[in-house]
């Protein structure tokens, strides 16, 4: 029995002259340190760090500190930019091209207002749908060609609206609507008033409550394009529309320089019709021929008199 409980206690090496606890020995692992309280090569946390240890420490210590702070930072310029770039205010809005006379801002903003009241997540300004906020606003207001974010200060977005210059005029009651060269009619022009006026000969009477009883969209698509392509053309510029009695589909122009009428219709191409003109205005000259009128009303065919 002696024996055995001999054999159960732990072996320890028996130490040499000039040998304490600490000294290393094979079989044993250091701890790196020297000091007395490291009793066992079992212990987890020394007390005392070697030198390289302490350097290892503090150089972690120091990446989770920058890392901290370089977060903190961020989140706090990151705030900071999402307050400067939310919109409050409506702020200044500019026009181009230039205007002849001074446009009612308040009815801008107001619908632009609205916009952003309908999409509060695109009150901060980099968020802002731009394609979307033009077709809004134009739905109201459609002398409006396009509306783009102009910057701005603080919570105030400024913007920058593109309006239609209108080709070509016409006045049913007491309203006067005007058409741009893309066949868009509007009713609020800022600009000089164009020599195009249209006259209704047509003997038909428009409701007041709709200027547009005569005047439909399709015609007005067809004349926009018609007198801008004409006057980029080459053959001068339109001075004169007007509608023909006893129809609706026909459209006579007159271009500056000509004594003589064109007969056109809004069911051809516009860009067609311009190069049926071109063709018969360049005979005729050659010739030495100056007709009454021309008619183009027909794709491929032209006629005189």
């Amino acid at each position: 029995m002696a024996l055995r409980r001999k054999k159960a206690e732990e072996r320890r090496p028996q130490l040499m002259d000039g040998q304490d606890d600490t000294s290393f020995r094979r079989s044993r692992t250091m701890q790196g340190s020297t000091s007395a309280n490291v009793k066992t090569t079992k212990q987890k946390r020394p007390e005392l760090s070697s030198d390289r240890l302490k350097k290892q420490n503090q150089a972690k210590t120091r990446r989770l500190l920058s890392t901290g702070i370089i977060t903190i930072i961020a989140v706090l310029l990151g705030g900071w930019y999402m307050a400067s770039q939310y919109t409050m205010n409506i702020g200044e809005i500019t026009y181009t091209p230039a205007t002849t006379s001074q446009p009612d801002s308040n009815l801008y903003k107001q619908a632009i207002a609205k916009y952003l009241g309908s999409q509060p997540a695109e009150r901060f300004r980099f968020a802002i749908n731009q394609v979307r906020l033009t077709q809004f606003v134009a739905d109201s207001l459609p002398e409006v060609q396009n509306v783009q974010v102009n910057g701005g200060s603080s919570n105030n977005t400024d913007f920058k609206l593109n309006l239609r210059k209108p080709v070509a005029s016409w006045s049913t009651g007491a309203s006067q609507s005007y058409v741009d060269e893309q066949g868009v009619s509007f009713s609020n022009n800022y600009f000089e008033k164009p020599q195009v006026v249209i006259t209704d000969n047509t003997g038909a009477k428009a409701n007041e409550k709709d200027s547009k009883a005569v005047v439909s969209e399709r015609f007005l698509r067809f004349l926009g394009r018609l007198v801008a392509l004409t006057n980029s053309s080459g053959l001068g510029t339109v001075t004169e529309a007007s509608l023909p009695k006893n129809t609706a589909r026909e459209i006579d122009i007159k271009i500056k320089g000509k004594s003589y009428y064109i007969k056109t219709h809004i069911d051809r191409d516009p860009a067609a019709t311009v190069e049926d003109i071109k063709r018969v205005v360049g005979h005729l000259e050659q010739k030495n021929i100056t007709p009454s009128y021309i008619d183009v009303r027909v794709g491929g065919r032209a006629f005189y008199k």
